[in-house]
């Protein structure tokens, strides 16, 4: 899977998801790097470009989406070590219109859309559905987060 970013705007990141021919709209919160480490600040940053280990995940809160990890540029699966001041974890691609439905997270949709002055995506739900029939199919891809300047760790 290849997400690439065309965006960095004061108040969202968005791109393009494209995998086995579907290609879905993005939304997630605007860069702000991590003085103490990579990764972003936690919860209120996108991540950094790079390269993702990508897995079917399920909690208390979201059911059946896709979590992502590389703790090279502080992205950890599950949580981040004990003691370290820097990094991030539980980062999902799951459903939400809105920069205020992610909280580092990445919202998948069908289109963009810019609506009361406000960047938002539309069906998202159905954007997910068909995010999950994709990844239905063969193993599990990496994601790639293409560079595109001022998301390097």
């Amino acid at each position: 899977m290849i997400l690439t970013r065309f965006a960095y705007t004061a108040d969202a990141t968005l791109g393009w998801l494209e995998h086995a021919g579907l290609k879905l709209a993005t939304i997630e919160r605007p860069w702000l790097p991590n003085p103490a480490g990579p990764g972003g600040v936690s919860r209120q940053s996108c991540i950094p470009d790079a390269e993702y280990a990508v897995e079917h995940f399920t909690g208390e809160r979201f059911t059946d989406v896709f979590r992502l990890s590389n703790p090279a540029v502080g992205v950890f699966p599950s949580v981040v070590p004990a003691g370290q001041a820097w990094g991030r974890a539980s980062i999902l691609i799951h459903s939400g219109n809105f920069v205020s439905d992610v909280i580092g997270c990445i919202a998948v949709g069908t289109s963009h859309a810019i609506v009361a002055n406000q960047n938002q995506i539309l069906r998202s739900r159905d954007a997910l559905i068909a995010l999950r029939e994709a990844l239905a199919v063969g193993p599990m891809p990496t994601l790639t987060i293409r560079p595109f300047g001022g998301t390097n760790a």
